[in-house]
């Protein structure tokens, strides 16, 4: 495999972490938010953007089985969520780890991967519509548009059923489109970038 084609890969494997939170289904319970603070940055009308918050996904690259990903929603230090993203191997082993810094603003839900304050993105809409379409710019430049294609399809993964809206996820650097199931009170369920592939396995 040449260099040009690990580079394009190993930017995807960027996005996909980037992304994880990434669609919005919906699970038959409704789940209330209370906001953690008086700060708006800490005030939250989205279920799932809540300290103590847990999901655990697993991870396929190229089809096969990668290990999970753990992701634990913790306190907001004011200017945000601090999210910690844990990378374990299929034996169990921690891998790695860092910290994302969340927010809602407006509708959307905004995520600073690796709170390195270089950009936000914005994954996921409250309320959002069937064809609504938005961008932003990333740091390197790059445009990312996000698109709702479905409103209520209905997935099922090892964490159970839900009725998710997809959203088509797509940059101006990568070579194909990523689709997203968000459910609504519980957040991304499924993922597919087509190199890699991520399903909710556990939630809490």
């Amino acid at each position: 495999m040449n260099r040009k084609i690990m580079k394009i890969l190993k930017r995807k494997l960027s996005l996909f972490y980037i992304c994880l939170f990434l669609v919005s289904c919906s699970k038959e319970n409704n789940i209330g938010v209370a906001p953690d603070s008086s700060n708006g940055n800490c005030e939250s009308s989205i279920p799932f953007l809540k300290t103590g918050k847990e999901l655990v996904f697993d991870f396929f690259q190229f089809g096969i089985n990668s290990g999970t990903m753990k992701m634990t929603f913790g306190n907001c230090n004011g200017e945000g969520f601090l999210v910690t993203r844990g990378f374990y191997d299929t034996f169990g082993k921690l891998h790695r780890s860092s910290v994302d810094l969340m927010k809602q603003e407006g509708d959307f839900l905004l995520i600073d991967s690796n709170n390195d304050k270089d950009y936000f993105s914005k994954n996921y809409k409250k309320n959002a519509k069937l064809n609504e379409e938005w961008k932003y710019t990333r740091s390197d430049k790059a445009v990312v548009t996000h698109k709702v294609i479905d409103i209520d399809s209905v997935i099922t993964v090892p964490a159970g059923t839900f009725h998710c809206k997809v959203f088509k996820f797509s940059t101006t650097t990568a070579i194909n489109d990523s689709y997203v199931f968000w459910n609504d009170d519980i957040g991304n369920v499924y993922e597919d970038t087509g190199f890699f592939k991520m399903e909710l396995k556990s939630f809490k």
